[in-house]
């Protein structure tokens, strides 16, 4: 097993991947258990002692071990500067957030109960009818989970409606934050790999984490 030391000044990043590992399901497991424990924090965190011992369970050469296999997976990355949660109330921050996630800005966030905290882009009478379907969604996936994951192998847990070129034209996107259930509902292509997607699942794992 290989040995690794810490280095000054370097600041734990979760990545907008390593971000969509966390929440994209509610299995647990050692990796999506620290990135949510990453997302605890403020702003991101140094890579020292002190944070092995509060992210982790484990003895530290078994967490830096684990750090380094999520880093090569690019789960997470080494900054020299730290970057800090966006600050203000949610209801605030997310028709900013959410307009980014799209190419055609039309975004918006659901609850498991089918009523929609925030949106871009959509009307609100689309956006109540939206947020309704993607908590029925919501009860076919968990009806049906053992044989789509289980029997079919399938991994992902997004729904789409799919033009006759195989393009999603409306995604659902369901995520798990602690004991909560949202849903990101994406007109067009989504743009999950970017800063807004980040900050968005950083704000709710603050607000609504274990």
């Amino acid at each position: 097993m290989d040995t690794f030391t810490l280095n000054d000044g370097v600041f734990i990043n979760v990545t907008p991947r390593g971000v969509y590992y966390a929440i994209q399901s509610n299995h647990e497991d050692k990796t999506r258990s620290l990135l949510q424990k990453l997302l605890q924090y403020e702003q991101t965190p140094p890579l020292s002692a002190e944070t092995l011992s509060e992210i982790s369970s484990e003895n530290a050469e078994d967490t830096m071990n684990l750090l380094h296999n999520m880093q090569k997976t690019k789960l997470i990355s080494g900054h020299t500067e730290y970057e800090t949660i966006q600050q203000g109330s949610l209801e605030d921050l997310l028709p900013d957030l959410l307009k980014n996630l799209s190419e055609s800005g039309k975004v918006l966030l659901a609850e498991k109960s089918g009523l929609y905290l925030g949106a871009s882009g959509f009307p609100h009478e689309a956006a109540e009818e939206l947020a309704a379907i993607s908590a029925s969604l919501s009860e076919v996936y968990q009806r049906h989970k053992g044989l789509l994951q289980g029997n079919l192998g399938f991994s992902q847990h997004a729904w789409g409606l799919i033009d006759g070129a195989g393009n999603s034209e409306v995604g659902f996107w369901p995520l798990y934050v602690g004991d909560n259930q949202f849903t990101l509902v994406i007109d067009g292509l989504p743009q999950l790999n970017s800063p807004s997607f980040k900050h968005l699942i950083w704000v709710l794992v603050k607000r609504y984490g274990k």
